[in-house]
């Protein structure tokens, strides 16, 4: 679709009628310093010089007076395609270019008009980026000089590239968020897409860094699926290991495997620190190990015989309470789904703008909605976005308000599951398993000790740098002979 002058004059009241086609020599014809667009790839330059030999210029170019030359608007590489058939046929053809000649323009309009004629170019997300920064600019300065531009200069932005507002916040914040010189070339070049892109760009200087080395050391280029990874491991394991000469712990993604379910962080983070390193088959070969006492053989059968009277077909037996255990279990799901849509749609936001708020993809959040389940780990970020308390959202009381503005609980008091709020201190000493607030729908999930005064890390009983958001009692070490 060719450049439409009388739409893009309509911002400064010109009519095609003023404008005038001459034929001008390709010597007083300049490429316009504005123009940012890249040259056309070698390929395509060759047959847009073919099309010009076979059919001649199909579209004049846009050009505005100079002096006594003239600077391009539109049409830099068909002039680039007349320069190399003028060159090729040794000057005695194509030494003129049929243009249109606009009427002066301020530098502001002028941008509007070299990005309103390329706007039927295909461009990579951070082209687009670029014309949607330009274009921002120039609007606040037009609007700023007293220009008449109703409504948000975001939506005539949205508009004017043909696409939604939505998007341009996403590039936005990769424009603005990513620091990383390499992961800044892989976004230009196309290499690491949109989605990716904005993963990475929500990730601080350090761990953009740090995700780069592990991607270079680990995969052949970027994908949601690892940037993903890589933003739980640096949550739960972003201590350097000394061990491995000060680099990012060379067993983050055997921890991940083995501590990473259903959203949430399982683990301690670093196996030096870990309860379980004893018998984990994921624990490094750095962390120290105690020798495992030999188990006897058990004198009885792990399972009971069967009984005589009891059907050999149990499932046929209990197929009835199986349908209706899933019965119950998808009301469950569906009525959680519909809390959920009710706590949203009083916030006045919808599914798309709701899950920009929380970081999310629409597509992740929807599906929350529709009856999947989040991690445990996301219930307080959901609660905290909605402004409703994580009991309503478990559907343990019909009030939505938050906790915070009822009385504070006492440690014997139930909240989520059993957990108590980082809050509430502990009413004796001893040893918990916390959740730490590490960012955006992330919780590190670690061990920490109690002494009445304050938190300590386990098992080096230092005191704790960061205190817990949540914690649970764990029950004491049985002696030797006891059951629990």
């Amino acid at each position: 679709m060719p450049f439409d002058i009388s739409k893009f004059a309509k911002g400064f009241d010109v009519s095609e009628s003023d404008t005038e086609l001459r034929e001008i020599p390709l010597d007083k014809i300049r490429e316009n310093p504005e123009n940012f667009y890249p040259p056309l790839p070698e390929d395509e330059a060759e047959s847009l010089r073919e099309s010009i030999q076979a059919n001649g210029l199909l579209e004049p170019l846009l050009v505005v007076a100079d002096g006594g030359t003239y600077r391009l608007v539109s049409g830099h590489n068909r002039l680039r395609a007349l320069q190399d058939l003028r060159g090729e046929s040794l000057g005695m053809e194509y030494k003129t270019a049929l243009c249109r000649v606009l009427p002066d323009m301020d530098a502001d309009h002028e941008i509007t008009a070299i990005i309103e004629a390329n706007r039927q170019r295909k461009k990579a997300p951070a082209l687009l980026a670029d014309e949607a920064r330009r274009l921002t600019e120039s609007y606040a300065r037009r609007k700023q000089a007293g220009e008449d531009l109703p409504g948000r200069i975001r939506d005539r932005v949205a508009a004017a590239l043909g696409v939604n507002s939505t998007k341009l916040a996403n590039l936005s914040a990769i424009k603005n968020g990513l620091k990383d010189t390499q992961l800044v070339v892989w976004w230009q070049t196309g290499t690491m897409p949109e989605a990716v892109a904005l993963e990475a760009a929500r990730m601080d200087a350090e761990e953009q860094e740090h995700l780069r080395l592990w991607l270079l050391g680990h995969y052949e280029k970027p994908t949601l699926a690892n940037v993903r990874m890589f933003s739980v491991i640096w949550g739960g394991c972003r201590h350097e290991c000394p061990e491995a000469g000060g680099a990012f712990c060379p067993n983050a993604e055997a921890i991940y495997q083995e501590d990473y379910r259903d959203g949430s962080w399982h683990g301690a983070g670093c196996c030096a620190r870990c309860l379980e390193r004893d018998t984990c088959e994921a624990c490094c070969d750095y962390a120290e190990r105690k020798e495992q006492e030999p188990h006897e053989a058990p004198e009885t059968p792990v399972c009971p015989p069967m009984n005589e009277d009891e059907p050999e077909d149990w499932l046929d037996a209990h197929r009835d309470e199986l349908k209706a255990a899933a019965a119950n279990w998808k009301a469950q799901r569906e009525a959680f789904g519909a809390r959920l849509r009710k706590a949203r749609e009083e916030t006045g936001l919808d599914r798309a703008a709701f899950a920009e708020k929380l970081g999310l993809y629409k597509a992740t959040y929807s599906a929350w909605e529709n009856g999947a389940l989040p991690g445990s780990g996301q219930f307080p970020d959901l609660a905290r976005g909605l402004g409703v308390s994580t009991d309503y959202l478990y559907g343990l009381t019909d009030d939505p308000a938050p906790s915070e503005a009822r009385q504070p609980q006492p440690e014997g008091q139930l909240t989520i599951a059993g957990w108590m709020p980082g809050s509430c201190s502990p009413a004796e000493p001893g040893e918990f398993v916390v959740l730490v607030d590490v960012g955006p729908i992330k919780y590190f999930r670690t061990f920490m000790g109690w002494d009445g005064n304050g938190w300590l890390m386990l098992p080096s009983q230092q005191a704790a740098e960061i205190s817990p958001s949540w914690w649970l009692r764990l029950p004491p070490t049985p002696e030797k002979g006891e059951t629990v």
